[in-house]
């Protein structure tokens, strides 16, 4: 008799956890914001915080790419996209209403012995067309180069090529003018790993995710520095956008983006090494 009471007792206990779980799950709202894989390192921390101070509130971060991001956003798959750099032309849209929420800048990255501490965007142009080679070609041992890039729908190497001239027009649309032998990275921590495992290497990253296991290299004469990205003088940089579609947003994700844009949203940004937009 005592058995069956406890077992009663257990199953009422777990069917009252059941209850209050599906109303905990009905009240909750869950905004999805989906991108870059460079924004959603900053978003990953930005999110959290978030969510530590609404309950009933989730903010899910899934770092797919720039390009995948801003095509999720207008089919309606997610409700909020991540962009690290501007819109092509083609992905455009009346409907389509943007937030820049940070300033990055893109660093080139070497290994830490390397000697190189300059390069023109003439060279890097020529470097990702494997019209230069060999280190001596710039200054530095005579040795074959690592060329590292990122995948195709990286807003990152979008950002990059736009830059240093390494983007040309088929068919209507914008594509890649760099070499097809070269190692592509998915993310801004693989091509640390590569630059870092291999000293011969050289490639690009986030100014955010630069650390001592790689060197950054001047563009251009300028110093990647925070100082220099907000004065304009270091030009090899790009924005870190939000996106959703114009009157297509709950009041939920309208909160989250203005406390992404409040002092405390942009104070988190800039501890993480980027660069806020006040």
């Amino acid at each position: 008799m005592e058995n069956i009471m406890l077992k009663k007792t257990a199953a009422a206990f777990a069917l009252m956890g059941l209850v209050n779980f599906s109303a905990f799950a009905d009240n909750q709202h869950t905004i999805s914001i989906s991108g870059s894989t460079s924004v959603s390192r900053v978003m990953d921390v930005l999110a959290e915080t978030y969510n530590q101070k609404h309950e009933n509130i989730f903010v899910a971060v899934h770092g797919t790419g720039s390009s995948a991001g801003i095509a999720a956003v207008k089919s309606g798959a997610t409700e909020l996209g991540m962009s690290s750099r501007f819109l092509k032309e083609e992905e455009a849209s009346p409907n389509l209403k943007l937030v820049q929420i940070a300033h990055d800048a893109i660093t080139m990255v070497v290994h830490p012995s390397n000697t190189i501490e300059n390069l023109t965007s003439a060279q890097i142009k020529d470097i990702y067309q494997e019209k230069i080679t060999n280190w001596s070609q710039v200054g530095g041992d005579d040795s074959l180069m690592a060329v590292v890039s990122r995948e195709n729908a990286s807003g990152t190497r979008f950002s990059f090529e736009s830059n240093v001239d390494l983007l040309q027009t088929l068919n209507g649309e914008t594509v890649s003018d760099i070499s097809r032998q070269i190692l592509i990275a998915n993310t801004n921590s693989m091509v640390k790993t590569l630059v870092n495992h291999n000293s011969h290497a050289i490639g690009y990253a986030s100014l955010g995710s630069v650390d001592e296991s790689i060197k950054a290299v001047d563009f251009n004469g300028i110093d990647p520095s925070v100082q220099n990205v907000r004065k304009g003088d270091y030009t090899l940089s790009r924005p870190f956008l939000i996106m959703h579609k114009d009157g297509e947003i709950s009041k939920e994700a309208q909160d989250f983006i203005h406390f992404l844009l409040s002092d405390e949203g942009q104070t988190i940004i800039e501890e993480l090494g980027y660069i806020s937009i006040h």
